[in-house]
């Protein structure tokens, strides 16, 4: 008899180091909340009130656009690496990064919290 009761877990592909946070974003018109960061990519989550389903197929490319506490916002054109799950989680990488995004984002990392 076959125990099947265990869950597998998909592999962590980041080896980045990614920091937890909550900052509001907007993807292709849908709010989001952005969850977690690294200088390759991020971890977010949609807003479940959104009126119309979310389709961020695995490669698919756009924009995500980030609301700092500041005021500025973050601009950062991405491919989708995770689809959205059951749970609402999805997740991306970074193209092309601006040198100013790149410092933002790693003043995030660094707890250096939004400074340039």
């Amino acid at each position: 008899m076959v125990n099947r009761s265990f869950t597998v877990k998909p592999k962590e592909r980041r080896r980045d180091r990614r920091r937890q946070l909550q900052l509001s974003a907007e993807i292709e018109g849908h709010a989001v909340t952005l969850v977690d960061i690294s200088v390759a990519g991020f971890g977010a989550a949609i807003d479940a009130t959104g009126r119309a389903p979310l389709k961020l197929p695995l490669g698919h490319r756009s924009r995500l656009d980030v609301w700092l506490p500041d005021g500025r916002r973050i601009n950062l054109d991405i491919t989708i690496e995770r689809e959205i799950g059951p749970n609402g989680m999805f997740g991306g990488s970074f193209l092309d990064i601006s040198d100013e995004n790149f410092r933002l984002i790693e003043a995030i990392l660094m707890g250096r919290e939004y400074r340039v």
